[in-house]
């Protein structure tokens, strides 16, 4: 919804070296079952997948890897076919695993997993960190660094550069979370809906030094927290009571809820306030039609980014300087590293690609009637973005995408260099 260099330079040679695959050894320690992804789509049945590894654990029941498959298998059949009570599942699934592999370090994560009481996760969190093995998945570093992100930040800088050091974590990832904390303006702040919208920067700000001025929320932290890292007063304890709860559909309350918080730190805070554009509470038609006008009307899009701001301003002149003298976009030239990215549904490098296709192809109206040669330069790069997604799957996808940009790049041919 539009509405009317390089620092990091410094680090491509180590983004070049330090993220490549690990070897079999180094991503699974253990002989046996290998972690088991598995997309939206996949062919096999939550039920048929659940006996696979029930039957994999009964024949090796001390095989962790078995366990985790299990685990995760048992939650995807609960989701579909949901049991008369799910936390007495979980509870008797737990047993089960304790009594196979007690006290080690897949026993502590499921536990921490599938604790409540955050005494409990707490506890069984310190318990499995204390027993991580030294070559670790790209989960479980995903997993740690959301863990430790509210807390100690010397133990998430360690973990974070840790989890560099493996090669785990993708280019691209770092590249379009680079781009978006580029597009902010000086001590701006971020508000994210999850831990893993965070994690990427975290990993820029303390392994690389680098937009430390940038404030990083996360809507799932304790209040008190937020309130006190952006610097403003805590709201009337009856704040939150002025929107009600719809049991029927939970997301338009959290939409809503979460406009007032980004409401309240910049009008309190007086710095720029952003949001991730691909916020499901704000892409979702069904959702944001139900969200009060007021609060978003408020939100431009700047690029990657939706600033909040209650005084109307030209966006897309800064969207355009985002494109031209901020965002480093060159990477989407180069092919997705071979490491994971063919093995997730949306594996996270993929779709920050996704992301960066959707979100840009906006201004093309715009540079077609003012610079086409900024125009056909910006289409062609989404156009190839979509190629080298297209072969991470080897399949056509992304073919409306394609339809809706390749008539800009056909349009502005004549101004090619």
């Amino acid at each position: 919804m539009m509405k009317k260099v390089l620092v990091i330079a410094g680090i491509v040679a180590g983004l070049l070296c330090s993220c490549q695959p690990q070897s079999k050894s180094q991503q699974q320690e253990t002989e046996g079952a290998k972690i088991e992804l598995w997309n939206m789509s996949d062919s096999i049945s939550s039920l048929k997948r659940l006996q696979k590894w029930e039957a994999y654990v009964e024949k090796h029941p001390k095989d962790e890897m078995g366990w985790r498959n299990l685990y995760g298998a048992k939650t995807r059949h609960m989701i579909w076919h949901k049991p008369k009570d799910f936390d007495y599942e979980r509870k008797e699934f737990m047993k089960q695993v304790e009594k196979a592999i007690p006290n080690t370090y897949t026993y502590y994560l499921l536990a921490m997993e599938t604790a409540i009481e955050y005494s409990k996760i707490k506890k069984y969190a310190e318990e499995a960190m204390k027993r991580m093995p030294e070559h670790p998945l790209k989960e479980d570093y995903d997993i740690w660094c959301c863990y430790l992100c509210d807390k100690d930040q010397k133990r998430l800088k360690d973990m974070l550069t840790r989890y560099f050091e493996s090669g785990l974590m993708s280019p691209d990832i770092l590249y379009y979370h680079y781009n978006e904390m580029q597009g902010m303006e000086e001590g701006g702040i971020y508000y994210a809906q999850t831990e893993q919208e965070i994690v990427p920067k975290k990993m820029i700000q303390l392994v690389f030094g680098m937009h430390r001025d940038k404030i990083l929320v996360n809507e799932n932290d304790d209040w008190a927290h937020i309130w006190k890292l952006c610097g403003v007063p805590f709201p009337d304890e009856n704040w939150a009571e002025t929107v009600q709860m719809d049991t029927d559909n939970p997301s338009i309350y959290f939409a809503t809820r979460a406009l007032m918080m980004v409401d309240w730190i910049a009008e309190h805070s007086q710095r720029p306030v952003y949001i991730s554009s691909f916020d499901s509470w704000i892409n979702s038609k069904r959702y944001a039609s139900k969200v009060p006008k007021e609060m978003l009307k408020n939100l431009y899009n700047e690029g990657l980014l939706l600033r909040y701001s209650s005084e109307p301003y030209d966006n897309i002149a800064a969207t355009c300087r985002n494109v031209e003298e901020r965002y480093q976009l060159d990477y989407l030239y180069l092919p997705f590293s071979p490491l994971r990215d063919n093995e997730h549904y949306w594996s996270d490098a993929t779709d920050c690609a996704y992301r960066t296709i959707v979100l840009l192809q906006g201004i093309l109206p715009h540079y077609q009637k003012y610079n086409p040669q900024r125009c056909h330069w910006l289409s062609g790069l989404l156009l190839r973005t979509i190629d080298r997604w297209r072969k991470v799957y080897n399949r056509e996808s992304l073919s409306s995408l394609e339809s809706e940009i390749r008539p800009y790049f056909e349009a502005t041919k004549s101004t090619a260099p």
